[in-house]
């Protein structure tokens, strides 16, 4: 879903902040993000609409939090929930993702015996 003008701006400061900080040239920020120097550029004067691959590589070489954008509204209310829940113990690595993915697989495997008793006919 498409992030609020008070999101973008928000990001965008927060954005411009660290690249200043950081002292990098466009050049050496798109090596560190894979992101093309004039894309980088753009980024950092604020030129962007939605929260794209690209400036997510960005903020996550300068450091940055990426805000939270509102789940669709027809997304049903307890699986919204349990989004939140996951997206709050995700720090945001492959390897967070695989721990996560995990601990949800053995959840899994504990309930598939609950399955299998109640089709069981008595």
């Amino acid at each position: 879903m498409k992030p609020t003008s008070n999101q973008l701006s928000e990001l965008h400061k927060r954005i411009s902040t660290k690249y200043a900080e950081s002292k990098l040239s466009k050049a050496d920020l798109g090596r560190l993000a894979n992101v093309h120097p004039s894309q980088v550029g753009r980024i950092c004067a604020g030129h962007f609409k939605t929260i794209s691959n690209n400036v997510v590589q960005i903020c996550k070489a300068l450091n940055v939090k990426v805000p939270k954008v509102d789940e669709d509204i027809t997304m049903d209310t307890e699986w919204a929930k349990a989004n939140a829940s996951l997206r709050r113990i995700w720090d945001h690595t492959p390897e967070g993702a695989a721990i996560i993915r995990r601990v949800l697989d053995a959840i899994a495997d504990l309930r598939l015996p609950e399955a299998d008793e109640t089709d069981r006919p008595i």
